[in-house]
Order: C-alpha cells, then structure tokens, then sequence
C-alpha cells in the first residue's frame, strides 16, 4: 500500500510563500467599526453627497421642528436671539467705501444710507432689519434667500426669500442637475433657484440676481442644515419633561396631610374628631395648649406631607440636556448661566462666543453685504445718478462692538496698541462698531468749536481742551493768558526762578 502524501493547507501555503491570506468582509483592527452586544448599531446610507443624503423631505422636517421650538422653546429662542443680536447689533452692519476719490467715496456712502432705509420691495424693511431676518432665518431653518428684483418704480430693491419657498416644483418632473430647488451645470456651478410661488407655481431665478445665505458645511451641499437640529431631539425631551416635572409638582402640592391606618376604613368616632366638633372631649385640652388636637385609633398615623420634587438631581439632570442643546452652537455659559465659572473661564467662553458671531457676520457680510452694495451702486452709477469711480466696488464693514467682559483692561491694551503701531486707527474704530472717518470728521469739528470758543473768550486752547493740565508744573507762568483775562481767573502767582 502507497503511503500516503502529507498535504499542506492554502493558508499555510501562502504564508510560507510570505503572502497573506485573502481578508474576508469583517472590521479587522479598526474597534470604531465594530458591533458589539453592548453598542447599538446604526444604520444609515453609506458616504455620499450631501445633496443626495440630505432630501427635500428630511430637511424640511427639520425645518419644521426646529421653527416649533423657536415659538415654545425657551432656550432655542435664547441662542437665536444672541446670534443675531451679537453679529448684527443694535444698528446693523455698515459699509465703507474705499473709492479713489473721498468726495466720491462719502457720496456713495450717503447714497447707500439713503436707499436702505427701506431695502426690501415690500418697503417694510431696511438694511438692518434684512440682515437681522436673513441671519435669523439661517440659524434657524438653515439657510435663507435674498433675490435681487426691482419695484414698480423700476429702482433696485432686494426680495426676502425663506427657506420652505426654494424648493423642487411638486407638481412637475424635477430637472436634470436640480437638487432641492438648485439647479446645478454640469461642472456643479450654481445656475437658478427654483422659488415656489404663493399660488403653487414656480419660476427660475439665476445664481447671479439671488443671494443665498448660508453656511456650507460640505462641498457637495446644496442647501444648508439648521444650526440646532442636532439637538432638537434633547429639546423636546426637556420640555416634555419639565413639563411633566410641573405636574408633579403641582400634584403633590395639592396633598397635604395623610392618615396611615392599619387597614379598614375612618370610622365615626375618628370622623368626627377630624371635623374639629364643638362637642369634642378635647376642646378644653386645646383651648389650654392652643392649636388643634385629634384623637386617632391604635395602629393609626397621622402626617403632614412633605414633598420632594423638584429635588437636585432633577435640576442636574435639566442642566445636562441644556448643555447638550449648546454644544457645539454657543458655549452654554454663555447662553444660560456663567455664575459658576470664574474669571479666566468667563474669558475664555467670551472669546469662543465672539469667534462664533464673528464667523456669521462674515458670511452675512459676504452672501448678502457686499452684492447689495454692488446692486445698489452699480445701477446708480450706470444711470448716472452717482459718478464712477475705479475703485467704487471696494468696501470695508464696521460690525457691531466684540462683547467683552473686561472693557477698561481692553481698552487700555488698544490704546497701547495703536501707539506701538501694532493696530490701526481704523481697526481700532471698528472694533468699537463706529466708522473711522466719520468720527476724525467730528473730532475736528469739536476741535475747530474748541478753538474758535477759546479765541473769543481769549484763553489758551488747553483750558478748554485738558483743564486738567497742571501748567505750573509745565513751566507756564500766567503772563501766557492775558492780563484782562488773568486777572478775572484768581491764578496763583507764577513760580520764582530757581538759582
């Protein structure tokens, strides 16, 4: 009998070959991929475009919800509140022009001003409120629209789009290359918007007449997500919970006494103690001792209740879920309670704010700004109305004031600043929200009220521009002012020359 031939399996073939064997599916060295009895998984698409993962319908439930929690919602009204009121202002963002020419440059500035006190074509609106409800409208449903049309009169105007209008027509087949309202070219250029109109209709507006405000999170985005809809699960398990705390609260309220009996029912004789007759044995005890007696059966409990809700671990648990509402939006300190931060972490949440609300005037500056300015003085200058200028096209914003929590030591660290030459003039005023030359325009009329009071009145400028100046000590004698003057002053005499 042959004997028989020792065989070698595949797997030891190709590793003594030095090759490895095949990798079947499965997640290998990489845990972050893995399912485990202890970690749900989840299930989702797989990596794609986010105009064909985010669709029409998801992101209009959004919409839907986080606008529902804009009206009930305490908390997301707070955080909305503070983007637009830290990034736009009291006064809105204003423009400064950067022509050639001055006379020009404060010319188109004028004309700006003037034609913004009611931008939209509705004539409701200025510059500032347009940019307090485009901002608004894009943290909250996520992007908002701005479209660039004109009035009956013919004059240029802007158009208030919101988010639920741009959308794919329902009543039609949606176009080659449109996403969600979109149209794309075949190089993914924006191209139109789709805009559904009041009566169910829809028309095509081009890229280049609508502003669309948003803040691109994915290059293959078409539209943009609601700031906080990643937490709007956790605010309306809050308020469905607080809401649920309250009626506790108010049921245990409502109890406050209670009888433990051994079993059965009050019977008369307890009754009636309870109801404080006059007849009662003990009404002579009271009257001596004060306040109420019973009388209660063996085996009987009488107790006031006291209640333990809302207790401090309920109140732990509201702030986790506000904590996870604010992340990644605005720091919670800031929204809700900085009371129990110190100095440095106050500072620090400040500066992360201010980053945030400096990141959307940014975009609001660049999507909406800058094309309304070149829309309004384009056409003024192309009919004449303005003159041109090579350089009318160039503009600086003056935002709203840095929120700060140390003014005065800020303050001073400017100044220091801009007398190393470490920051400008201009900076400096814009930080503050004011526009430098119209303000070195009202220094220098104070100055020239200044010395023209002082000429007059025959005194020297310092006296009205730094009273506080100590000129004694400064070398001055009072023979500088003159003698009709010095003598209704009551100076001291100048000093004696030393040796």
């Amino acid at each position: 009998m042959a004997p028989r031939r020792k065989t070698t399996s595949r797997k030891k073939k190709e590793a003594g070959n030095g090759t490895l064997p095949k990798p079947k599916a499965g997640y290998g060295d990489w845990q972050s991929v893995g399912a485990t009895h202890q970690r749900r998984i989840i299930f989702g698409a797989g990596p794609q475009d986010l105009r064909r993962d985010l669709k029409p319908y998801d992101r209009l439930a959004m919409v839907k919800k986080c606008r529902w929690a804009e009206r009930n919602s305490g908390l997301f009204r707070q955080i909305v509140g503070d983007m637009v009121l830290y990034s736009v202002g009291p006064d809105g963002i204003r423009p400064q022009s950067h022509a050639e020419d001055p006379e020009k440059a404060k010319r188109y500035e004028e004309y700006f001003h003037e034609k913004t006190k009611r931008l939209d074509v509705t004539n409701r609106f200025s510059f500032y409120q347009c940019q307090a409800v485009l901002l608004r409208a894009m943290v909250r449903d996520g992007d908002a629209f701005a479209a660039k049309v004109r009035n009956a009169s013919g004059q240029p105007r802007v158009q208030l789009i919101e988010a639920h209008r741009v959308a794919d027509d329902p009543n039609a087949d949606v176009p080659s290359g449109q996403w969600d309202g979109v149209g794309f070219g075949p190089f993914g250029e924006l191209r139109y918007y789709n805009v559904i109109r009041s009566d169910g209709s829809s028309r095509q507006i081009l890229a280049n007449a609508m502003m669309h405000v948003v803040d691109h999170e994915y290059a293959s985005g078409a539209r943009g997500v609601p700031m906080l809809q990643h937490s709007i699960n956790s605010i309306q398990d809050e308020m469905e919970i607080l809401a649920l705390e309250k009626m506790a609260v108010k049921d245990n309220s409502d109890v406050t006494r209670v009888i433990k009996k051994a079993g059965g029912t009050v019977d008369g004789d307890m009754a009636f103690e309870l109801g404080a007759s006059t007849n009662s044995t003990f009404d002579n005890l009271s009257s001596q001792m004060g306040g109420k007696l019973i009388a209660l059966e063996p085996g009987e409990d009488f107790q006031s209740f006291n209640s333990n809700r809302p207790n401090p671990t309920f109140t732990g648990f509201l702030a986790a879920l506000e904590k996870d509402v604010s992340m990644g939006v605005l720091p919670y300190e800031f929204v809700n309670d900085p009371s129990k931060i110190g100095g440095a972490s106050v500072r620090l949440i400040t500066a992360k704010a201010a980053r945030v609300f400096g990141k959307y005037q940014t975009v609001l500056i660049d999507s909406f700004c800058v094309p309304t300015w070149g829309y309004l003085l384009g056409d003024a200058i192309a009919r004449g109305e303005l003159p041109d200028d090579p350089k009318w096209n160039l503009t600086s914003w003056t935002t709203p004031k840095s929120v700060t929590v140390d003014a005065g030591r800020d303050a001073a660290n400017d100044r220091n600043d801009v007398e190393m030459g470490l920051l400008s003039m201009s900076e400096l005023y814009a930080q503050r929200g004011l526009d430098f030359r119209t303000e070195m325009k009202k220094r220098a009329d104070d100055m020239n009220y200044i010395i023209e009071t002082a000429k007059a009145a025959g005194i020297p400028v310092w006296m009205l521009y730094k009273p506080g100046f100590n000129w004694l000590q400064q070398g001055q004698s009072n023979t500088q002012v003159p003698e009709d003057v010095a003598d209704n002053l009551d100076l001291p005499p100048p000093p004696e020359p030393k040796p």
